[in-house]
């Protein structure tokens, strides 16, 4: 299914005019694509953000429009000098075509980029939401792939399925491999995409301290963001602030950015 075809069951689901088996079918799929859960996120941001918009502006011309009454002592059988100040009602979200949610969702990538969370009273509130907001799945620098053969071995077809963002089917598959330190990673990193920070933790606790494994700095930045996930707040930040005073660690900037969110 492509992206257009995915945003269009995203705005009927937001918009409230998926059936109910739809409706549940996306709930499904959500928890184990985490594509599809970054796409319906957004695009439930997106919409947050224009509800804002929409309540600001509206407060902003009843302000105005009872500013200039006072000011001038203007009053009419509809708007009596004595009349209450207006009521801000906060306003339902519009129904809006799937062209302009593209848009939207455009816009929301601009205003994560300056500061979203400044619009958030209490920011994301909720550490995972944080967690998996700072991740990005680790490219495969490990593992050649040929394809065009009639056999698969296990661990192509385990990283076939981690480079198709299939993370539940990479995990697995990485699971059955032989224990590696590189196995243990991309498997860490599987689980990490589908929010199973627990899972993820134990593969990364392992390989942080490694010496001799080339992506132990890299282990110790996604152990932090497990860490998060699991509502271990503190082990979390003592993590990134290891990692941001560390100059030529290849997540310094990444944990510093995260720092100021926590």
């Amino acid at each position: 299914m492509n992206k257009e075809t995915q945003q269009e069951r995203i705005d009927r689901y937001l918009l409230g005019r998926a059936e109910r088996e739809e409706r549940l079918e996306l709930e499904e799929e959500v928890t184990r694509n985490a594509a599809l859960s970054e796409q319906l996120a957004e695009t439930e941001l997106a919409l947050a953000a224009i509800e804002l918009a929409e309540d600001r502006a509206l407060k902003a011309r009843l302000q105005g429009l009872e500013a200039k009454l006072v000011a001038t002592g203007t009053a009419t059988a509809d708007t009596p000098a004595t009349a209450p100040a207006p009521k801000v009602v906060r306003m339902k979200p519009r129904a809006k075509s799937r062209r302009n949610l593209f848009a939207i969702a455009a816009t929301l990538l601009l205003l994560l980029a300056v500061g979203w969370w400044a619009l958030q009273p209490k920011g994301m509130g909720d550490p995972g939401q944080l967690a998996m907001a700072s991740f990005e799945p680790y490219d495969n620098i490990a593992y050649q792939i040929e394809r065009g053969g009639t056999e698969v071995e296990p661990a192509a077809a385990a990283f076939i399925a981690y480079e198709e963002k299939d993370y539940a089917t990479a995990a697995t598959a990485f699971a059955a491999l032989p224990a590696t330190a590189v196995n243990k990673f991309y498997l860490g990193q599987s689980e990490l995409a589908q929010g199973n920070f627990a899972a993820a933790a134990a593969q990364f606790r392992d390989l942080h301290n490694a010496d001799e494994f080339n992506l132990a700095q890299e282990s110790a930045y996604f152990l932090a963001l497990a860490h998060l996930g699991e509502g271990k707040i503190e082990a979390a930040r003592k993590a990134l602030e290891v990692i941001a005073g560390e100059d030529g660690h290849p997540m310094q900037d990444k944990a510093q950015t995260l720092l100021t969110k926590l």
